[in-house]
């Protein structure tokens, strides 16, 4: 009868520590995964900088390590950022050619604003290639259009923080 009550006592060990043994396995399994993005998240950030330096002439100003359009872009899983000013001209962009489409939608967004006759914030568009919205901002009384393009809508935490980081952004390109 002791037998029994020993080998009960030395299964219920058995099987405990190998639960212990498996979850620290586990967690050190995440930890080696969370690392590893995030290396690759430090690499990809250094070779869009590096791209950057390499992408403009000697001749042109040197450039500064902070963050620009194309990072925020990527940060927040959008696939391009124009930001036009009424007249439809573009400040800034991650287009090569943005004219078109910050005409066209700046255009567009006052053409809806002015049909319902309402102060709207933002208008998305949602079509077979995506969505494209755009927001309505004010910086240093400037009237701007944030235009940007994503596989999937934003949800309104995503997209407020994405309005942030280009309101930041745009210090750097609109004077107070």
């Amino acid at each position: 009868m002791e037998l029994i009550y020993i080998f009960i006592i030395m299964l219920i060990l058995g099987f405990s520590i190998t639960t212990v043994v498996w979850k620290i396995y586990v967690q050190q399994k995440i930890k080696l995964k969370e690392k590893e993005k995030e290396e690759l998240e430090n690499e990809i950030i250094e070779g869009l900088l590096e791209l950057k330096k390499h992408t403009l002439k000697s001749n042109d100003k040197k450039l500064s390590d902070k963050y620009d359009l194309l990072e925020i872009a990527f940060e927040n899983n959008v696939l391009d950022i124009t930001i036009a000013n009424e007249e439809g001209l573009p400040v800034i962009s991650t287009l090569k050619n943005p004219d078109e489409d910050s005409a066209q939608y700046s255009a567009l967004f006052q053409k809806v604003n002015k049909s319902i006759n309402s102060n709207l914030l933002k208008v998305s568009i949602k079509s077979e290639e995506g969505y494209k919205t755009i927001h309505s901002i004010i910086k240093n009384g400037i009237v701007l259009y944030v235009i940007f393009s994503s596989n999937v809508e934003l949800d309104p935490i995503n997209e407020r923080k994405l309005i942030k980081d280009i309101l930041n952004i745009l210090d750097n390109y609109i004077p107070n």
